[in-house]
């Protein structure tokens, strides 16, 4: 049997268990998205299925993964605003300084996600979260040479993308 015959055959018989465990899972209905993740990676990978265990359970490990990704993906995109916000946060602004801190909270917020992956990755343990290179490191898999040096290259990126001046004190704060 064909690989694709295979995996549809699987969409038939488990995608309601896929499905069922994703709800449990994530605590929420929304998980089609996720469920169809699942299969075109179990298409994708198919040549790394053993045989040794259930479909049914590799396919659930594969989603579980999926998951993990997703929730990880969703709590730094919260924290990083969450963080945003307190990090400009001050009790004695007038209206329009509140405006203004606003736009630029949305606008550091949207540069940092315009970041590739692993430059967002070290901006937020490093810059934001204040973490330091070995802890980041350790986080990241990295060696501490590519820690900092990922890190200067976030910087440098992030300034391109926030070419106003009313950003360079900023960027130079979480640059040191």
């Amino acid at each position: 049997m064909k690989n694709h015959e295979m995996i549809q055959r699987w969409f038939t018989e488990y995608h309601n268990d896929i499905y069922n465990f994703l709800i449990y899972y994530m605590g929420t209905r929304d998980v089609e998205d996720i469920v169809q993740e699942v299969f075109i990676k179990g298409f994708h990978h198919f040549d790394q299925f053993e045989g040794r265990a259930d479909p049914k359970t590799w396919l659930i490990s594969i989603a579980r993964n999926i998951a993990v990704d997703h929730v990880r993906k969703k709590k730094r995109q919260q924290l990083l605003y969450s963080h945003l916000l307190n990090l400009f946060s001050h009790k004695d602004k007038i209206p329009q300084d509140w405006v203004l801190e606003d736009e630029r909270k949305r606008e550091l917020y949207k540069a940092i996600n315009e970041l590739k992956s692993s430059y967002r990755d070290i901006v937020i343990l490093k810059g934001v979260l204040d973490y330091t290179s070995n802890e980041a490191s350790q986080i990241l898999q990295w060696k501490p040479a590519k820690v900092n040096l990922t890190y200067h290259r976030a910087i440098q990126s992030l300034k391109k993308k926030l070419k106003d001046e009313k950003w360079s004190d900023y960027v130079e704060t979480i640059n040191q």
